[in-house]
């Protein structure tokens, strides 16, 4: 009985290792929904020519798609810079993230989104695992209805491709 529990007990460990062992695919297509939370609200303040500016700093959750070890369970963070032209009825947003896995290992992303054109986003880099970690990404966003006033909640998609480019 001892050595049924030992055998099933090893088993068990063996399993979740597995499990919880992702590989990492030297390239590959990139499918991740997305979660952001703005914190805190920040208030646009005039640049002239009807301009308005703001710094926006975001919460972020990155769930891959598939699986694939990139951007999946990931926490992060965005600061992002927008010009805002209400006669125009346009906003154009510039800035950085870096999200986080478990293992503490990094990935940074570059987002530049132009009035007219998709919304892209880089990947450019990386700690750890994700070292040499290159992708070009389209983001698809929509708000989400919240009952906290005066925060604002996104739920999105990245989809793209990536590549593992070693310097070494």
């Amino acid at each position: 009985m001892t050595a049924t529990r030992i055998l099933l007990a090893l088993f068990c460990f063996a399993a979740v290792s597995t499990a919880n062992a992702q590989s990492l695919p030297p390239e590959g297509p990139l499918s991740v929904t997305f979660t952001a939370t703005q914190i805190p609200p920040a208030k646009p303040m005039p640049i002239g020519g009807g301009k308005e500016y703001v710094m926006v700093n975001m919460a972020m959750t990155a769930s891959n798609d598939e699986g694939n070890p990139i951007l999946n369970n990931m926490g992060g963070r965005c600061q992002l810079s927008r010009t805002i032209d209400p006669s125009a009825k346009t906003v154009e947003t510039h800035g950085f993230c870096t999200y986080v896995d478990s293992a503490d290992d990094q990935i940074f992303e570059q987002c530049d989104f132009v009035p007219g054109a998709p919304n892209k986003c880089k990947l450019t880099g990386g700690t750890g695992k994700f070292e040499g970690l290159q992708a070009d990404i389209i983001i698809t966003a929509s708000p989400v209805k919240t009952t906290y006033d005066g925060i604002a909640l996104i739920i999105g998609h990245k989809k793209g491709t990536y590549k593992i480019v070693k310097t070494n």
